[in-house]
């Protein structure tokens, strides 16, 4: 049975996303900044070990590297603005690495969602399925996927979706797509 890549695919985009302000946070030349970039590093390594993936040596020794200032035999002065210049080099390097490794499931989860939205859309216009409060939104999104895999018409649609997701990805990528106006029986697609 497939995975789930939908909260992998959200952890790493929101991972991603808290970079921008510990790159401020360099540019401010705040103390904590060094600090909150290896704490990101060591979230995205959590991440990436994780899932199995080989991006998590890589974190690693852009860590190592950042961190080898202070085993410096030498020189003991100036080790963290040494540290805080091997970070700052680093970060771009880092988030290549994480995006690289976001971007097939990220790519894959575009593909469905935009078909999804083609099945949606066709349901809609067909009329075969509509929305009833007191089923509940789940019933509705159950009876979208079995007609998807039960009508002729659709299968294709269908298979594609269980070539890139899991089960139950389908289902919540549907949830997500999903305008209930379109369902609702109120919306005339002829006027469209």
């Amino acid at each position: 049975m497939r995975s789930s890549i939908l909260p992998w695919v959200q952890q790493t985009t929101d991972l991603l996303l808290k970079l921008p302000e510990i790159v401020r946070g360099f540019e401010r030349k705040s103390p904590q900044a060094l600090s909150e970039f290896l704490r990101w590093i060591d979230s995205a390594e959590a991440l990436m070990s994780a899932n199995r993936m080989a991006e998590a040596a890589r974190l690693a020794g852009y860590k190592a590297r950042i961190l080898s200032p202070t085993y410096d035999d030498g020189v003991r002065s100036g080790a963290r603005k040494r540290q805080e210049a091997a970070a700052i080099g680093l970060v771009y390097d880092a988030q290549s690495a994480v995006q690289s490794a976001l971007e097939p499931a990220a790519s894959k989860l575009r593909q469905a969602r935009e078909t999804a939205r083609s099945l949606l859309q066709i349901i809609a216009q067909s009329g075969a399925v509509r929305y009833d409060p007191k089923v509940g939104f789940d019933t509705l999104i159950a009876q979208i996927w079995s007609l998807c895999v039960a009508h002729e018409q659709l299968k294709p649609h269908a298979a594609q979706l269980k070539t890139l997701l899991s089960s139950d990805d389908i289902k919540l990528v549907l949830a997500g797509e999903i305008d209930l106006a379109d369902f609702d029986g109120s919306a005339s697609y002829a006027a469209k």
